[in-house]
């Protein structure tokens, strides 16, 4: 019995039931081109998820793009959560100087996962406190879920809503902690795509996408409206996350041909000349992959062959014609998941603080290398509680004594420190030099390195304040 139980154990652990996985969505920027926000991820996801992010206040204010403001709602869109059991969401997020106000709502379908009414950025149920988005940094909120069940649907949302009459915060990333249930997963950074010449093969499994000028296939609409397949817009092929571009994986079929199944497992084929289709017509297509592009011709040769048509008129897209005058699309091969950049080096913004409790609140910023390090998350640590409590590198000082504020990456390779000492406050009522390295040099009649002057405030609501 008890070995029966052990291989049972064991065959579900392989089999990745109550597996639990995390994924992080940055809303990184708004592509006017494409009507559309760019959002990087790593982590791992359920397999065949996408995400979409909408704020359509930030879609019409320039570089808002992640300002939440009153009377606005942002959602982060989710589907193929099914199945998936979410624990928690974490919002990484500032307020806008002193002011913000929002509620949250995670759904999916009929269930209701998580509701909190509008109150202020600064109140206990958020963060506690002002952080200001002048601070350049972004506070992390954690709300657990409060219906642990399975999914029962697909899709999920996410949506952060402005109050009244305060208003705008600034989202910058999510992430969601969860059990898959035995679901699948992948990685969330996208894929690599490399470019077929002439010299390449196909295989059965391959995983292309077609490709031209900038813009492979999708479908958003044109399916439905006039059976050809939207030009997508990407900005580079060798990280493919967008969830608007068809993949074709390639299966041989009788007489060289081959069939085209896309990520939905609808298999293209054609109709007529300008008439493609999903599940009709002639599904069969011949590829022949030259230095100009891929020639993908049905085998009812009057049915044409795939090219991209960029008219100044219209949107591109990509059809089946019969004229030869327009440029072929190129084949990309899925190749590998994109791999996350890992940090090499953490550093603080001061090794050693030397203060009095005539300040209240300073401010630690972590920097990582290099700049483009995948997840930049920190937790943050300090060794006496009773001396300063430390939480996204806002320090506040508590009592006399000495306290070590560590910073680490959430993978824990990397660690950083900074020695904080506090004394009481001098008797004359000024302020120590290192108290604040910024300000201007000032010294004590009788030659002593302290400052009268007052220091530099950060937003952080009900105290004093120093920025270091």
């Amino acid at each position: 019995m008890k070995l029966l139980l052990t291989l049972l154990l064991a065959g579900l652990c392989v089999k990745g039931y109550a597996q639990h996985e995390s994924v992080t969505y940055t809303v990184s920027a708004y592509n006017a081109d494409a009507a559309a926000f760019t959002l990087q991820a790593f982590g791992q996801k359920p397999e065949g998820a996408y995400a979409i992010f909408d704020n359509p206040y930030g879609a019409t204010r320039g570089n808002r793009y992640n300002q939440i403001p009153r009377g606005c709602a942002a959602t982060l869109w989710l589907s193929g959560w099914e199945g998936c059991t979410v624990e928690r969401v974490t919002l990484r997020m500032c307020s806008n100087n002193k002011s913000g106000t929002l509620a949250l709502e995670v759904t999916c379908g009929d269930q209701t996962l998580f509701t909190m009414p509008t109150c202020d950025f600064a109140d206990a149920a958020w963060y506690g406190e002002w952080v200001s988005k002048d601070l350049g940094i972004y506070a992390e909120v954690s709300k657990p879920m409060q219906t642990l069940a399975p999914l029962s649907a697909d899709d999920l949302a996410i949506t952060i809503r402005g109050g009244h009459p305060e208003g705008s915060v600034y989202l910058h990333s999510i992430t969601i902690d969860y059990t898959t249930g035995g679901t699948p997963t992948e990685s969330a950074m996208g894929w690599q795509y490399t470019k077929l010449d002439k010299k390449s093969t196909l295989s059965d499994g391959d995983v292309v996408m077609l490709y031209r000028s900038g813009d492979a296939a999708g479908d958003i609409d044109g399916m439905a409206t006039s059976h050809y397949l939207d030009a997508i817009g990407l900005g580079s092929t060798a990280c493919v996350t967008e969830p608007f571009v068809t993949t074709f994986t390639l299966a041989a079929a009788d007489a060289g041909a081959w069939t085209l199944t896309d990520q939905h497992g609808r298999c293209l084929g054609a109709t007529g000349k300008q008439a493609l289709a999903w599940d009709e017509g002639v599904m069969t297509w011949r590829i022949a992959i030259g230095y100009e592009g891929a020639e993908i011709t049905s085998t009812a040769d009057k049915y044409g062959t795939l090219r991209y048509n960029a008219p100044a008129e219209s949107y591109a897209r990509f059809w089946n014609y019969t004229s030869t005058s327009l440029p072929l699309p190129y084949l990309y091969r899925r190749t590998q998941p994109c791999s996350p950049v890992a940090a090499q080096r953490l550093t603080l913004s001061r090794e050693a603080i030397e203060t009095t409790l005539s300040t209240d609140t300073l401010l630690l910023k972590a920097a990582l290398q290099p700049a483009a390090t995948t997840d930049t998350r920190i937790a943050w640590a300090s060794s006496d509680t009773q001396v300063a409590t430390v939480r996204d590198g806002i320090v506040h000082l508590v009592g006399i004594g000495t306290a070590i504020i560590t910073a680490t990456t959430y993978d824990g390779s990397l660690t950083a420190t900074c020695r904080l000492t506090v004394a009481e406050p001098p008797s004359d009522g000024l302020r120590p030099i290192a108290a604040q390295a910024a300000s201007p040099e000032g010294y004590a009649a009788d030659g002593r390195r302290w400052r009268a002057a007052p220091l530099p405030s950060i937003s952080i609501t009900g105290r004093k304040k120093v920025l270091q």
